[in-house]
């Protein structure tokens, strides 16, 4: 009985390219995703600085 399979590689290195192979397709999507997050945050920053500077207004006046 042989060790040799009809794999080229090792099963663990099999193993890491599923991982790092699907990884490598989805990273677009984080960074998509990453994108979002920050417009997000952009806006609701954007939003309490004008509901402040309203609020700082009427109570100069």
């Amino acid at each position: 009985m042989t060790t040799h399979s009809h794999y080229p590689n090792p099963s663990q290195q099999r193993r890491a390219k599923a991982v790092y192979g699907t990884l490598r397709t989805k990273r677009p999507m984080v960074g998509l995703f990453a994108a979002e997050l920050c417009m997000l945050g952009l806006i609701a920053l954007a939003a309490a600085g004008f509901i402040g500077l309203r609020a700082w207004l009427t109570l100069a006046s």
